[in-house]
């Protein structure tokens, strides 16, 4: 079981110098996306082809089918925004997602082999979960049949429930989880490496992942999951369907004056906020807002800092919002005086980084930012 871990840790580390410059073919362009015309896929060594309604796109790891808004795999499907379209009788697809799903990225207008890990040696049929992060994104690449263990942390989605609990993300209990008979069992930054050495010493294979600190971070730890459970092909379904939800959101929201904002995970004796190298920075700034904190790093934030920098917009749990308006060194913000924050019933989800924070986390995010351009993005999200 351990050789799981060896191979997967076997990266590639160097893109293809191959670069193709795409000046040349035959693309039109529509709300900042570019599309390019299926014959002339062929040009660039993609296999995309025309069946009825449907696209179907052969790929080195397996085969996608496009229909409608819809990225379909073997065990899931995912939506999109740039969708295909005809344009004097030529059908245009768009550009970006398809070079997701072949494993390649624009880069200067060129095309590039994007980094992926190797297949493991073998695949795990028997999956335990220690992070609420790594639940969610087993559930979003369609392994949710692998998975035979959660801590109690882990909520979402609510199929998850189905799931047994092997106790919770910091005091797992080895015993359950011994007679859960993993092949695998994976976690995140938090785990202690202790425990790491116990489960492997006991013969069963168990890998960290960091947890990400920004929203490449999240694409790839979506991709290397996707790998270290068999779902490649569903990891680039799912990159390529967050990747264009983002980029339209970043298209809608291009022009927009900017607010500074505060994001309240606590407060009181001590302010709590994420600083500008966590995933959640990176999740304001793409939903059209300037994290107060930006130029901080870790969590914490002192009430001085706070009131020089005085925000626009405060939100966060409802807890945390009233603490801030009960204690009267608060009530200097203009975002309290103008009664300009909002509370967030579940802050779950900004607070994990995976999927669900770059659709429905950045969909609330712009709700508050942005609230006459969240209709605009109410149909993706």
């Amino acid at each position: 079981m351990l050789k799981i871990i060896v191979y997967f840790l076997l990266f590639i580390s160097s893109y293809s110098m191959n670069y193709l410059n795409i000046s040349k073919l035959d693309t039109q362009s529509r709300k900042g996306i570019i599309f390019l015309n299926i014959n002339s896929f062929n040009k660039i060594g993609v296999n995309l082809t025309k069946s009825k309604k449907k696209f179907i796109l052969n790929t080195d790891i397996g085969k996608y089918y496009l229909k409608g808004d819809k990225i379909v795999t073997l065990h899931k499907e995912y939506t999109y925004i740039s969708k295909p379209f005809v344009f004097h009788g030529k059908d245009y697809i768009p550009l970006k997602l398809i070079l997701e799903l072949n494993g390649f990225h624009l880069k200067d207008n060129e095309i590039i082999k994007s980094s992926e890990p190797k297949n493991p040696n073998t695949l795990p049929k028997r999956v335990i979960s220690l992070s609420p992060g790594i639940t969610e994104n087993i559930f979003a690449l369609g392994g949710k049949d692998l998975l035979v263990g959660r801590t109690s942390f882990s909520k979402y989605p609510k199929e998850v429930e189905n799931i047994d609990i092997v106790g919770t993300m910091f005091e797992p209990n080895l015993e359950i989880i011994l007679n859960k008979n993993p092949d695998i069992v994976i976690a995140e930054t938090h785990f202690r490496e202790k425990l790491m050495t116990t489960l492997n010493s006991l013969n069963i294979a168990a890998i960290k992942h960091n947890t990400p600190r920004n929203i490449l971070e999240i694409y790839r730890n979506i991709t290397n999951l996707g790998v270290l459970i068999g779902r490649r092909l569903e990891a680039r379904g799912l990159n390529a369907s967050l990747k264009d939800k983002v980029h339209y959101t970043q298209y809608i929201l291009r022009d927009q004056k900017i607010p500074k904002v505060y994001y309240v995970l606590d407060s009181g004796k001590t302010d709590i906020t994420p600083g500008g190298d966590t995933f959640i920075n990176s999740l304001i700034e793409l939903s059209g807002g300037e994290n107060i904190a930006k130029e901080k790093t870790g969590w914490r934030y002192s009430l001085e800092e706070l009131i020089l920098n005085n925000p626009n917009i405060i939100f966060g749990n409802q807890r945390s919002i009233n603490n801030m308006l009960m204690e009267e060194n608060y009530h200097f913000l203009s975002a309290i005086k103008n009664k300009n924050y909002y509370i967030i019933n579940d802050d779950s989800i900004f607070n994990l980084p995976g999927p669900r924070a770059l659709t429905e986390g950045i969909y609330e995010m712009v709700k508050i930012f942005h609230p006459k351009l969240a209709e605009e993005l109410k149909d993706i999200y």
